[in-house]
């Protein structure tokens, strides 16, 4: 071999083993996740730090974040109720009623271990779960709209068109 094809043989090798042995850093990798995250409808969070006992759980539903979350054990049902960006819910209009469901499934019998239901996007808990593996959070949104003088004007035409038929009928 003559000594410039050595010498380049000797840049390559070294090079190769430089850039194998570059690893990115544990928080460069959780922005590449956030920042992944936020052109999914659904992904995955890690809320954990190096040495942590951690747990996976589910959120799904009208929540900001849905998705599997990674979480240290022990954590309780309103921090990640709080990790998911809480309830997905448009402006509410004056004469509509909402009402948000909130439940914890476990297991693979799915038993319901807390449900609850909200007003106005308040979660308060007495009596606080703690979140184990494999757990199951979900948030669904119900708004009824309540009835206004325009929802009246329908039925009234309606009861008219057909008092004033049988009244024709009848002569």
């Amino acid at each position: 071999m003559t000594r410039r094809l050595r010498s380049a043989a000797c840049a390559v090798f070294f090079m190769t083993v430089a850039m194998l042995s570059i690893t990115p850093d544990r928080a460069d990798a959780q922005v590449v996740d956030l920042i992944r995250s936020r052109y999914s409808p659904a992904a995955y969070y890690n809320y954990t730090e190096q040495g942590d006992v951690t747990i996976l759980v589910s959120v799904w539903g009208t929540v900001r974040n849905p998705g599997l979350y990674e979480v240290p054990q022990g954590t309780t049902l309103s921090v990640l109720f709080s990790l998911a960006g809480g309830p997905q819910a448009s402006p509410r209009q004056s004469k509509n009623k909402r009402w948000i469901n909130a439940r914890l499934v476990r297991g693979r019998t799915q038993d319901v271990v807390f449900e609850t239901t909200m007003e106005n996007a308040i979660l308060s808990l007495d009596d606080d779960p703690e979140i184990l593996a494999g757990d199951l959070l979900t948030v669904e949104t119900v708004e009824r709209a309540g009835l206004s003088w325009r929802d009246v004007f329908p039925v009234v035409a309606a009861v008219a068109s057909v008092t004033l038929a049988v009244e024709r009928l009848a002569n």
